[in-house]
């Protein structure tokens, strides 16, 4: 108890994504297990708030508290400071099986359609020709809504981040969540693809805004401690190892 008393409170913003009902889904594991090792190391107890990325991007430039789950883009990193990367994600293209296209480079998206969360980049190259090379149709972080959008072929595919490894695996649960609910139980159980190549990977960080001052930026020092320490312990390669 005089343990948890001596630990700093601090807010942690993070990204609201919605199941089918408009309920928020539970944060996943892996994050849950890092969270802990963070606050453990850090001496920090994190107040969890959640928003719509868009949403959650700006409150953390208006110095509402720090923001997980964030690449850098030059835009950002006028606004933010980022601590060290944490883990990388792979922004990947899904589609229906039926209407798979081969994708090597941004190129091969010239004038289809593609699916993206409001707020989130994917990539430098790839949110420069956003609206250039080929459209965007901007979602929110409802699941469901986009596979539906998708299987309605409202878009040519959409693109999902995931720091899981194994996309064999990633594709059987998407398939196992979504099929039926929006297919039908006589719908093909495959009936959603994810291309192999990614669009990016990109390292992900915890960032606070800049021009805090030293107690903002004493923080985020403790936090990169943090880090550095799941590091050399192989925590982060134990949470985010391939399944």
């Amino acid at each position: 108890m005089a343990q948890a008393q001596t630990r700093q409170s601090t807010v942690l913003l993070m990204s609201e994504e919605l199941d089918g009902k408009g309920k928020v889904i539970p944060l996943s594991k892996e994050v849950v297990d890092l969270l802990r090792y963070l606050e453990q190391h850090s001496k920090l107890i994190f107040e969890v708030r959640r928003y719509p990325w868009k949403r959650a991007v700006e409150n953390a430039a208006n110095g509402e508290g720090l923001i997980f789950g964030i690449s850098k883009t030059r835009e950002r990193q006028r606004l933010l400071k980022f601590s060290q990367p944490i883990f990388t994600d792979q922004a990947l293209l899904v589609t229906l099986c039926s209407a798979k296209f081969n994708y090597n480079t941004v190129s091969d998206l010239k004038g289809k359609t593609i699916g993206i969360v409001r707020g989130t980049s994917y990539g430098e190259e790839f949110d420069r020709l956003s609206n250039v090379l080929f459209k965007v149709e901007d979602d929110t972080s409802n699941n469901l809504g986009r596979f539906r959008k998708l299987f309605m072929r409202r878009m040519d595919a959409f693109l999902l981040y995931s720091s899981v490894a194994n996309t064999s695996r990633l594709e059987t649960y998407i398939n196992q969540q979504y099929v039926t609910e929006i297919a039908g139980k006589s719908a093909d159980s495959k009936l959603f693809c994810i291309l192999p190549r990614p669009v990016s990977a990109v390292d992900i960080h915890i960032a606070i805004r800049q021009g805090g001052g030293p107690a903002e930026a004493a923080l985020l020092q403790k936090i990169d401690q943090a880090i550095l320490q799941a590091r050399q312990d192989g925590e982060l390669a134990r949470i985010y190892s391939p399944r």
